[in-house]
């Protein structure tokens, strides 16, 4: 397949026209276009660009990650692949340990049960819990958070199934044992995220120098930035070695907050939803996340029935127009979800328009709505004409 577009996202800017080359699910060459190639398609107008990556997924479409069969992963993957993300790590959440190595060992069945279909595909689980903070829980549940001990970690890490899918894990660094855990997360092969923590700029420093790499939803459920305690978002905004978990809902921060975060962050900044199951779903269309029943608000926040906030409720495309449609430099908005993302991961072949990646591409029209999805070069949802 050869494809040429007006403008495309390459390596953290637009440039074009540009022919993108494509051959057995793969990128082969990427090279400005004259204009007189022979394509397959000819994408006159709008924007091309990498899959989106999410890397923070409670749920969506109707969908709890922590209790998906395969036929809810099949709708939750196709969703998001029809949405243009292409790539996503299922998020579990604070619980007790054997739900929660139950749960990773599902994502982990789903991983290899999807893998070569035309649908989302899953990146490995992000743990988030439960060794977080009580003092910034967040929705979760105090009474099952833990220490990371090496005993806990050893009944964690204990089931084959639940280990091979375990890419991501929150970690808050102020905890006994946690420089200990991250080291040893870290040796594992799995990115170790400050989040859901009361630490210090200090503590967050000795975390980096332990291993850790990323902060969950910065700003989100963590001790706060100040003058003279700069907290976490002080800490890993100004630390180049991590990178940034943002949400880009337009509601958990506001949008000037995501500028501040992008322009301190620069190309660290990694944009997700931390989406709950009514992600995808009409407003008042109700759910059970949690054993609750929860819907959206007008705004896109899933609300519990007392109004209490309950997540995202918005699939990462749309964060992307929110984001840009508050005045954001549409370059680096689409960067931080695409190509900021797999880097954070340490991939190369994902996320990037770029020969060796996979042929993971979405065109984008004037409004920002994906009008094409290709996964592995298969059209999931073709262009028109």
């Amino acid at each position: 397949m050869r494809l040429r577009a007006a403008r495309a996202l390459v390596d953290g800017a637009f440039t074009g026209p540009v022919v993108v080359d494509v051959a057995a699910g793969r990128i082969t060459a990427v090279h400005a276009a004259t204009g007189t190639e022979v394509v397959d398609h000819d994408l006159v107008d709008g924007t091309l660009s990498a899959g989106l990556l999410d890397l923070q997924v409670n749920g969506s479409f109707g969908v709890d990650v922590a209790s998906a069969d395969t036929a809810g992963w099949r709708t939750l993957l196709a969703g998001l692949a029809s949405r243009g993300v292409t790539g996503v790590e299922p998020t579990v959440i604070t619980a007790p340990l054997p739900e929660i190595a139950s749960a990773l060992a599902r994502v982990g069945r789903a991983q290899g049960e999807f893998a070569g279909e035309p649908v989302a595909r899953i990146l490995g689980a992000h743990l988030e819990g439960p060794f977080i903070s009580p003092a910034r829980k967040g929705a979760h549940r105090v009474e099952c958070m833990l220490l990371p001990t090496p005993a806990h970690l050893d009944a964690l890490l204990a089931d084959p199934a639940a280990r091979a899918a375990l890419r991501t894990v929150t970690l808050a660094p102020e905890l006994p044992g946690a420089e200990e855990a991250t080291r040893r997360l870290v040796a594992e092969g799995c990115v170790v995220s400050v989040g859901h923590s009361d630490a210090t700029a200090d503590q967050v420093r000795a975390a980096g120098d332990a291993g850790a790499t990323m902060t969950t939803h910065v700003f989100n459920a963590q001790r706060p930035l100040k003058h003279r305690e700069p907290g976490v978002p002080g800490a890993v905004l100004t630390d180049e070695r991590f990178f940034v978990g943002t949400i880009i809902d337009g509601q958990h921060l506001d949008p000037r907050v995501v500028s501040l975060v992008m322009g301190a962050a620069g190309r660290r900044m990694v944009g997700v939803t931390d989406a709950i199951v009514t992600a995808g779903r009409e407003p008042g269309e109700w759910h059970e996340f949690g054993g609750k029943p929860v819907a959206n608000d007008a705004s896109g926040l899933g609300r519990r029935r007392d109004g209490t906030i309950a997540g995202a409720g918005v699939v990462l495309d749309e964060g992307v127009r929110r984001m840009i449609g508050a005045g954001l430099d549409p370059a680096r908005v689409l960067a931080a979800c695409t190509e900021n993302a797999a880097r954070s991961l340490g991939r190369t072949d994902i996320g990037h328009v770029a020969a060796g990646a996979s042929a993971d591409l979405v065109w984008w029209d004037a409004a920002w709505q994906p009008s094409a999805v290709w996964i592995a070069g298969d059209a999931i949802r073709p262009p028109v004409g």
